[in-house]
Order: C-alpha cells, then sequence, then structure tokens
C-alpha cells in the first residue's frame, strides 16, 4: 500500500484509505477505523465506487460496535444511492431488526422475498447476516447448510445451523459444538459465540464460563453481563441471576428486556406485588414514549391471574361464561 501511495496515480486515490481502514477494523481499532471513513466521505472526490465503499465500511464498523442507530442512518444513505439494489435492501433489514427497528415477520419477509428471486448461488455478505440474525428456523436448514459450506468461517450461520440439529439430533449437535469451540481463537469476541453455541446445545456451565471469561476481560460489556444472567436464570440459580439483572438495570435502565426479566423473577421468588409494579412502571414508561409492548402486557397478566388464582378468586376473563367472546 505504501508503495503504491508513492506512486502519481496512488496518490491521487482513496482507494488505499479505505484498505487501511478494513485493516483497522480488523485488528480491532474501531474507532480509527470509523475516522478514516468518515474522511473519504468528506472528501468526496472518490468516485461512485468509492463513496460505496466508504458507507458500508462505516455501517460494518457501527454494527460492530453496535450503534445500530448510526449504522442505520448510513444505509440509509446507501439506499438513497441505490434505490433498487436488494443486497442494500437486506443488508439494512438485518440491522433494522438487530435495533428492534422491525418485527421478526418483517424480517422475515424480505429474506423470503430475496430468496424467491434471487438464484441460490448468490450470496452477499448481506444474505449471511441476515440469516445469522435471524431466530433459526428448522426449513432454513438447507439454505444454512449451503451457506456454511460457502463460508464455514461465518459463525452466526453455524450456530443457526447447531441449532435446529440440536432439535433432532442432539449427539450429533454436540460434536459439531465442540469442533467449531476448539478452532476458535481465545478472546473476547469468540468467547461470546462460544457462549451461544454452548447454549444452544444446552451445556450452560460451558456458557456460564465463556461469558464469565468475557467479562474478566470487559468488565463493562452490558450483554456479556445480561446474557450471563440469563444463564443463571435457566440454571434456576434465581439470587444470581437477581443480582445480576439488577446490575444490568442499573447500567442500563431502558433495558426493557432484563427489566422484564427482573419482574419474572420477581414473580418467581413469590414477590408477585413487587414484579406487577415493575411491569406497569414499564409500560407506563413505554406509553408515555407512544410505544407499547404485547410481551409486557401478558406477562403482567399472567401473573394477575397467578396471584388472583393462588387467594381463591377467579379472574374475570376466566369465567367458563365469558371464554370465546
Amino acid at each position: 500500500m505504501a508503495a503504491y501511495t508513492a506512486t502519481p496515480e496512488g496518490a491521487k486515490s482513496l482507494a488505499p484509505q479505505l484498505l487501511a481502514a478494513e485493516i483497522e477494523r480488523r485488528e480491532g481499532n474501531l474507532e480509527a477505523s470509523a475516522q478514516r471513513f468518515q474522511a473519504v466521505l468528506a472528501a468526496k472526490s472518490g468516485g461512485d465506487d468509492i463513496t460505496d465503499g466508504a458507507l458500508r465500511g462505516l455501517a460494518g464498523v457501527r454494527i460492530q460496535q453496535r450503534r445500530f442507530d448510526e449504522a442505520l442512518a448510513v444505509y440509509d444513505q446507501l439506499i438513497i444511492r441505490q434505490p433498487q439494489n436488494l443486497t442494500t435492501q437486506l443488508g439494512r433489514t438485518s440491522i433494522a431488526y438487530q435495533a428492534k427497528k422491525i418485527s421478526e415477520q418483517e424480517a422475515q419477509a424480505v429474506l423470503n422475498n430475496w430468496l424467491a428471486t434471487q438464484p441460490a448461488t448468490n450470496a452477499p455478505p448481506e444474505l449471511f447476516s441476515l440469516v445469522g440474525t435471524l431466530p433459526a428456523q428448522s426449513q432454513r436448514t438447507p439454505l444454512y447448510n449451503y451457506l456454511v459450506q460457502v463460508d464455514p468461517s461465518y459463525l452466526p450461520v453455524q450456530l443457526r445451523l447447531v441449532q435446529v440439529i440440536a432439535k433432532r439430533n442432539p449427539t450429533e449437535a454436540q460434536a459439531r459444538v465442540k469442533q467449531l469451540i476448539a478452532r476458535l481463537p481465545k478472546d473476547a469476541n469468540t468467547y461470546q459465540l462460544q457462549g451461544e453455541l454452548a447454549r444452544a446445545i444446552g451445556d450452560l456451565d460451558l456458557a456460564g464460563k465463556a461469558y464469565e471469561n468475557i467479562l474478566a476481560q470487559q468488565p463493562d460489556n452490558i450483554d456479556a453481563l445480561a446474557a450471563l444472567g440469563g444463564i443463571r436464570f435457566e440454571q434456576r440459580r434465581f439470587d444470581s441471576a437477581q443480582q445480576i439483572y439488577s446490575q444490568v438495570v442499573a447500567q442500563k435502565p431502558q433495558d426493557k428486556d432484563a427489566r422484564r426479566a427482573l419482574a419474572g423473577l420477581s414473580a418467581i421468588t413469590d414477590q408477585p406485588l413487587t414484579a406487577l409494579t415493575q411491569l406497569e412502571q414499564l409500560e407506563l414508561e413505554q406509553i408515555s414514549q407512544g410505544a407499547s409492548d404485547a410481551e409486557v402486557s401478558r406477562q403482567r397478566q399472567q401473573i394477575q391471574e397467578d396471584f388472583l388464582q393462588r387467594r381463591g378468586f377467579q379472574p374475570s376473563w376466566e369465567n367458563y361464561e365469558r371464554r370465546g367472546k
């Protein structure tokens, strides 16, 4: 790259800057990488290919940083530049779903449209991203098998394949996970995947150790802390789970999943009134923001029913004369 930029042609080209930014991204210097991509965009002297490459690169960095709103804003620029580009639409859908801006059904509709209109051999990175982001479905097994043949190193799709295999053949899934984990380097990024792979086959001890390893390297990693809380919940270590989720909410009060989990733990530990208060507070906050969450409402109603029935009351909605109305 240094030799090329020393030539008259290379001195005028911004392409080496894209390469340098990608190198920094792979080395983990994410903000330095983002700044290089932004500098290329600010120069406004590259062609369409350079601009598109810088936008895609910047979006990729923001995704790694889990700054999904910023990644979406970048993809919106790409959509404006290429409104008919289905690959770009696929990439934006993956980000929007991760950012919880669209539903699973909406994301699946985009994927199904792609699969129905594109040849099977057309497998851009955006397809891997969306397939690896959506929950595992057994009917997608042929797609998972094809994609892991195209790129065995893309572990999110490997995880989806393991999840569908585990439902029909746990032994095969366990063997596959052991092979995958053996190839993973020992760092925070791969510990996350190790935890997800172990969880997929029900090895909660291994999954818990993976998230503990992440937190040993990155004590402020809220996602890993929340995942460990989920593991402790599945292990029925409720006191530990409650302590962990309380830490998550203290650091990230807007995390509705953690708050719902805390309410569930309150109910499990025989504190239904506390659970109802927690859920009602969450609902009120969402209403004030013009949002709603059917899962929160369902959870609150279930706790109310259990609470009333334990005290000899039958909720009106459970009266047999009202059923079906």
